[in-house]
């Protein structure tokens, strides 16, 4: 009989982190698991997972170190608490690190004290905060980057709990590509000769849009063809941030917000180059999207990204908050059509190679069966 998995997450937009989720639970051996998820309900996650016909259950999880989270918190690990009660999983997977500790005290409150946890730790982590968010305590850890290993490791984590798991991709047919282009550009309202270059990611300050929107003046200059397109939603005041920046710099009519996309495959292969100018970054989901749909890829080197893009093979890396690096590097790519090609050639090869679905989703059944063992040992 399959064994119950609860999957905890605490936010309901579609970001990086849930469409890993979605592909991890469209992959998963269902002989062996029966995926329920706790998410907030009516939100892009839910009905997706609806469409997918996965179990759901309403669970709200707010943050835990808010200066108001002590007065709310208990709230949201009592409910936690009678849903494990009714469920009772086998084994529970909180798909990140915010809602550690509300699981933990959930498990110890009720009948499913000793039911293992296995935690997903999908961004750039100090040390300090393994402690903070009880890392230590779960049963199984899985790092998106070894440099996050390395670093839940420097907190105080045994290195025989955590497992370095890149995220992986059901790969695409790199088909219609020239069809995407054009319906891009339509909606856009590009002319035939614009040069797209373009980034995936949440709105967020962290993800270093503003850098990008520095460097685009020198890019443009050399390449008057050049245009730039954000797909992702976030933080408003930040948005407006950037646009206020594009103004100043004259070049608002250059850059186009595409918000929110359920399918990001079509922007990502109607670009001429992906720019992933993140400050902080665990992994990179879209880079290795970018790299499935064939293309050279220009990021920084923060975080788990020199684990995805190989320098000098499959795109370049630049360190962060350099505007001045990030528009030479663009721009060395942009005059030699001939190596940005091969690049993004090698880039699919690695994206099959690297991070293929079935290897992530393996890796993880294997933890999953570690933790029961271990588990049933004690």
């Amino acid at each position: 009989m399959a064994k119950i998995v609860l999957y905890l997450h605490g936010i309901g937009e579609l970001g990086g982190a849930e469409r890993d989720l979605l592909a991890m639970l469209g992959a998963l051996d269902r002989d062996m698991w029966e995926p329920h998820v706790g998410c907030p309900a009516g939100t892009p996650l839910s009905e997706s997972l609806a469409k997918e016909g996965v179990a759901r259950h309403s669970v709200r999880l707010g943050s835990w170190r808010k200066w108001y989270s002590s007065l709310i918190r208990w709230r949201d690990v009592r409910a936690l608490g009678s849903l494990l009660t009714h469920l009772a999983p086998a084994l529970i997977h909180v798909n990140d690190i915010w809602w550690v500790p509300h699981t933990i005290r959930a498990v110890q409150g009720t009948v499913a004290l000793g039911t293992p946890i296995v935690a997903h730790v999908r961004q750039e982590i100090e040390p300090e905060k393994v402690r903070r968010y009880a890392l230590e305590s779960v049963d199984g850890l899985i790092a998106i980057s070894k440099q996050v290993e390395l670093a839940l490791i420097a907190g105080g984590v045994s290195g025989e709990s955590v497992r370095t798991i890149y995220s992986g991709l059901s790969l695409p047919v790199r088909a219609g590509a020239m069809a995407h282009r054009t319906a891009v550009y339509r909606s856009l309202g590009l002319s035939e000769n614009a040069v797209l270059l373009g980034t995936v990611a949440h709105m967020f300050p962290r993800k270093g849009y503003d850098v990008m929107i520095r460097a685009l003046p020198r890019v443009i200059e050399e390449v008057p063809a050049v245009q730039y397109v954000i797909v992702g939603a976030g933080q408003a005041a930040y948005e407006q941030e950037l646009k206020a920046l594009a103004s100043r710099l004259n070049i608002a009519e250059r850059i186009h917000f595409a918000g929110f996309q359920h399918d990001v495959m079509p922007f990502l292969s109607a670009l001429s180059l992906y720019v992933h100018p993140a400050r902080m970054e665990g992994f990179g989901i879209a880079i290795v999207e970018a790299m499935a749909a064939g293309k050279a890829v220009v990021a920084t080197r923060v975080g788990g990204i020199p684990e995805v893009v190989d320098h000098g093979r499959t795109g370049l890396l630049v360190a962060p908050d350099h505007p001045g690096e990030l528009s030479a590097a663009i721009l060395s790519l942009l005059r030699d059509e001939r190596r940005r090609n091969d690049m993004g050639e090698q880039a699919v090869q690695v994206a099959r190679e690297r991070f293929d679905l079935k290897s992530s989703i393996a890796a993880i059944e294997r933890l999953y069966q570690h933790v029961l063992a271990a588990r049933e040992r004690e």
